[in-house]
């Protein structure tokens, strides 16, 4: 039973020029940078929309759990890893090995390389070497189903994080895999409420900052669960907004990821009329938003919405020349979330809620900025509390 734990070449001269117009021209059709919301006008807007946002600015994190289990000992753990370029898994692995030190768990992390075949071998080479855990980060079910099966068949316990069952929809909607995942907070049913509800927030978002008049070119990461219910989320909350719509989007699934930012580039041009640029998640801006619009001298009035506040895009809100805003969840709290639901599964304990949040982040509130080289953590040290909740039951 599955249980819920509270996922070259120069470039040729005629492309820069054509950047360079298509900047100029992004620069005469902007909203305008982010507003205090406090002072921004909320004609056209909704009262839940405008609710959501501010809420979002004030930051939703809630309480670690209070109920303490003992340590189940003598754990083997390993992470499949997507792809630890992306720094948001790399950070997930990170706090899985920290959090499994805690617990006197060995870990290990194989990096998955972008490669479903590669994730497959890695889970087939963590069974072989023992380990009675397999956290798969970033790692949907389906594409490592017959590696997953064979796994769970030597009894290793399966768990995701941002990554999806084989029961979701989006994974053919077969038989569950997976033993433990997180769940983000009581109002998420599952990990696919949680990605849908904050894309449906980026909306709100681009609503509000722009006043209902949002000319979007989205970048969707496309193939991949976690992106197709953030931009089904978007997507939808969008279109209740009458003055807003998409203008180009940008469809990348993992394949293309080394050609992200010529796709990208091909779709700025395209998009003259776009006030707004939204990449889902934040590895779109390291591997190619970012340095494009960096190259085009995007004008800084632009909105341009990263993903989930790694460190990568809170340096780039800094630095200026691209993304100006995002919406941040902790994935180390995550991590440690789920480690906490693997031992309680061990036990036979009932999950435990910890309401992870969310924090919204521009130029009106820099004093939430995580600190230079840090990604966001939210505002609770979920390391230290863990680590009491677990040595508390002794």
């Amino acid at each position: 039973m599955k249980t819920t734990a509270l996922r070259g070449a120069p470039r040729a001269p005629w492309r820069i020029i054509a950047l360079a117009a298509a900047a100029l021209l992004l620069a005469g059709c902007t909203a305008g940078a982010p507003t205090d919301p406090s002072e921004s006008g909320t004609a056209g807007i909704s009262t839940e929309v405008q609710a959501a946002v501010d809420a979002a600015y004030a930051g939703t994190s809630g309480p670690l759990p209070e109920t303490p289990t003992v340590i189940s000992p003598d754990h083997n753990v390993w992470v499949v890893s997507a792809f630890q370029q992306i720094s948001g898994l790399a950070k997930i692995a990170s706090e899985v090995e920290k959090g499994a030190d805690v617990l006197g768990w060995k870990s290990s992390v194989c990096d998955g390389q972008n490669d479903p075949n590669v994730w497959a071998t890695c889970v087939r080479q963590a069974t072989a070497a023992g380990a009675d855990t397999i956290i798969l980060a970033g790692v949907d079910c389906a594409p490592v189903a017959q590696a997953v099966t064979e796994a769970k068949e030597a009894g290793v316990v399966i768990a995701g994080i941002s990554a999806f069952d084989c029961d979701d929809p989006t994974q053919g909607g077969s038989a569950s895999l997976f033993d433990v995942e997180p769940s983000y907070s009581e109002d998420f049913a599952t990990t696919a409420d949680f990605f849908t509800r904050l894309g449906e927030l980026r909306a709100d978002y681009i609503i509000s900052t722009t006043n209902g008049n949002a000319k979007v070119l989205h970048v969707a990461f496309q193939g991949v669960s976690i992106g197709d219910y953030l931009a089904k989320g978007f997507v939808d909350q969008l279109a209740s907004c009458s003055g807003c719509e998409i203008v180009e989007t940008v469809a990348v699934g993992p394949a293309d990821v080394p050609n992200l930012r010529q796709m990208f580039e091909t779709g700025l041009l395209k998009s003259a009329k776009a006030n707004v640029i939204v990449a889902d998640l934040d590895f779109m801006l390291a591997l190619g938003v970012q340095p494009a619009l960096e190259a085009a001298g995007i004008s800084s009035d632009t909105v341009v919405l990263g993903g989930e506040c790694t460190v990568d895009t809170i340096a780039f809100m800094r630095s200026g020349g691209g993304a100006n805003s995002c919406i941040g969840f902790s994935n180390g709290r995550t991590a440690w979330s789920l480690l906490d639901g693997i031992n309680r599964f061990r036990n036979g304990d009932a999950p435990a809620v910890s309401t992870i949040g969310w924090q919204l982040m521009d130029a009106t509130n820099p004093e939430v900025w995580p600190a230079e080289g840090e990604p966001f953590e939210g505002p609770i040290d979920y390391s230290k509390g863990y680590s009491a909740l677990w040595t508390a039951a002794g």
